[in-house]
C-alpha cells in the first residue's frame, strides 16, 4: 500500500516560537508532510525530549510544559465535574493554538489532527481537586503516570464516571468545535505496576515484569464496584493480587523467602497465570473496561454529524500490561499511529525492532483499517536509519508516515525522509511507466 500520509507534530510553543508558517514550510518542503496535527493536551516533560537543547527554535533552548493543559478554547458545555485546564504561561495563554494550526494546514491543503496525549488531567490539581477519581494500588496509594512517584504524577481512574464523561467531552468538544480530520490519543491507560526489578544479571525476566503488574492500578472503589457488578469476587481478588504485589516488592518476611526461591527457580508467566486465577481475572477485568472506553469514545464521535477518524498511539512495549489489548480494542478505531522510536537507536537492530511492532499492529487491524509508522527524526537517529525505518512501514504494510517530533528534528533528518519515500518507492506517484 502507498504511504498517502504523511503526518507531523506540533506544539503550541512551536507554533509560539516558529510561526505556523514557517514550520508547516518546513515540514512540507524537507519532509512531504501533508498532515498536521497539534499535541492539544501535553503532558508534563521536558522538551526537547532527547537532545539537550532545541536544535532549530529561535526563541529559547528548552521548554518546561506545565502539567496536562488544553491548547484548545474548550466549550464549557460539553463538560462535567472534571473540566480541562488552560495555559497560564504568558505567551500561550489566551490563544486558540489548535485554530492555528487549522488555518495554516488548511491554507496548504493539509489534513489536520489534534492529540490528547499522555495524561489529561494535572497531577496537582488531581490530588487536591479529585482524589477519589485517581488510580489506587492494592495497597490504596495514588497511582502515577509511568510509575514515577518521585515526581507526584496521578493517573485517572478509567472507569470512574466523571472520567469518563471528561474523556467523552475532550472528544466531542474537539469534534463539533474545530475542522479536523483525525483525534488521536496516547493516553496512559491503566498503571501498569513496576517490580523490583529482579536480580538476574541480564535484567528482570518476563514473569517478573507480569508479576510487577500487581503492584498498578486500579483498585478504587469504582473500580470495585464495576468489578462486583460484573460479578468478580473483590475481597478475593484484592487478597490475591496483594500477596502478588508483595512478592514483587519483597514485602514481608514470608514474602521475601517465597520471592528468592522463585527467583532461583525455572518460573514462567504461564505458571504465574495458571497459578492466580483471580489475577487472571483481574486482567481481565482491566482489558474489558478499556475496551469498553474505546467503544464509548467512538459511540460518542460517531453522534457529532460528521466523519472523525479516531487514531490510537501507541506508547507501551508491553500495552496488555496496562489493560490494552490491540485485537479488541482496535475493533472501535479507524487507524492506529505505531510510535516505536527504535530508529533513533541509530542501529539496524532498532529498525528490525520497529518492523516487527508494526508488524505486530498490522495484524491487530482490518484490511479498511490504517496503520502509520511512526519516525523518530530526533538525535541518534541517523539518515540511514530512517530511510531504513521508511522501508520497514512498507514491508509491514502500513499507509502512512508520523514524524516524532518537529521541535528536535535536524533538516538532515526530515531531507531523509524525502529521500526515502522516493529510495523505497513508497507513495504511487513512484510507480508510473518512465517516459520514453
Amino acid at each position: 500500500m502507498p504511504l498517502n500520509e504523511i503526518a507531523a507534530s506540533l506544539y503550541a510553543w512551536d507554533l509560539a516560537d516558529e510561526g505556523v508558517d514557517h514550520a508547516l514550510d518546513v515540514l512540507a518542503s524537507r519532509a512531504e508532510v501533508n498532515s498536521a496535527y497539534l499535541v492539544g493536551m501535553m503532558h508534563k516533560e521536558k522538551r526537547p525530549l532527547h537532545a539537550r537543547h532545541y536544535p532549530h527554535n529561535p526563541v529559547r533552548r528548552y521548554y518546561l510544559p506545565e502539567d496536562s493543559r488544553a491548547y484548545w478554547k474548550p466549550a464549557a458545555d460539553r463538560y462535567g465535574r472534571i473540566k480541562p485546564l488552560t495555559s497560564d504561561r504568558d505567551f500561550l495563554a489566551g490563544t486558540d493554538w489548535l485554530q492555528v494550526l487549522i488555518d495554516g494546514a488548511r491554507a496548504r491543503g493539509m489534513r489536520t489532527g489534534c492529540e490528547i496525549s499522555h495524561t489529561i488531567i494535572d497531577a496537582q490539581y488531581a490530588r487536591a481537586h479529585y482524589p477519589d477519581a485517581l488510580q489506587r494500588d492494592v495497597f490504596g496509594n495514588i497511582v502515577g503516570a509511568f510509575e514515577a512517584v518521585e515526581a507526584q504524577r496521578a493517573l485517572p481512574c478509567l472507569n470512574h464516571p466523571d472520567v469518563r464523561d471528561y474523556i467523552i467531552g475532550l472528544f466531542t468538544d474537539l469534534a463539533i468545535n474545530y475542522d479536523v480530520d483525525y483525534l488521536q490519543t496516547c493516553l496512559v491507560m491503566f498503571g501498569a505496576g513496576r517490580g523490583d526489578g529482579g536480580t538476574h544479571s541480564a535484567g528482570p525476566t518476563d514473569w517478573q515484569h507480569l508479576l510487577g503488574v500487581a503492584t498498578g492500578g486500579c483498585f478504587c472503589d469504582a473500580c470495585r464496584e464495576k468489578a462486583t457488578a460484573e460479578g468478580l469476587d473483590w475481597a478475593e481478588l484484592t487478597d490475591e493480587i496483594g500477596h502478588l504485589a508483595r512478592l514483587s516488592k519483597r514485602i514481608g518476611l514470608a514474602e521475601l523467602h517465597e520471592r528468592q526461591l522463585l527467583d532461583e527457580a525455572n518460573y514462567s508467566e504461564s505458571s504465574l497465570l495458571i497459578e492466580n486465577d483471580a489475577f487472571m481475572s483481574w486482567l481481565q477485568f482491566r482489558k474489558r473496561s478499556i475496551t469498553g472506553l474505546f467503544a464509548d469514545v467512538r459511540q460518542a464521535l460517531d453522534g457529532v454529524g460528521r466523519p472523525i477518524e479516531l487514531r490510537y498511539n501507541t506508547y507501551m512495549a508491553a500495552p496488555e500490561r496496562a489493560g490494552l489489548d490491540f485485537r479488541s480494542a482496535f475493533r472501535h478505531v479507524d487507524s492506529v499511529r505505531e510510535s516505536d522510536y527504535s530508529d533513533q537507536l541509530g542501529t539496524a537492530e532498532g529498525v528490525a525492532i520497529k518492523r516487527a511492532k508494526l508488524m505486530k499492529v498490522r495484524r491487530a487491524l482490518n484490511d479498511d483499517q490504517l496503520l502509520i509508522a511512526a519516525l523518530g527524526v530526533r538525535p541518534n537517529a541517523t539518515p540511514e536509519t530512517l530511510r531504513g525505518s521508511i522501508k520497514a512501514a512498507v514491508d509491514a504494510g502500513a499507509d502512512g508516515l508520523s514524524l516524532g517530533h518537529y521541535d528536535g528534528a535536524t533538516m538532515e533528518r526530515l531531507d531523509a525522509v524525502r529521500i526515502g519515500l522516493r529510495e523505497h518507492e513508497a507513495q504511487e506517484r513512484f510507480w508510473q511507466p518512465l517516459e520514453s
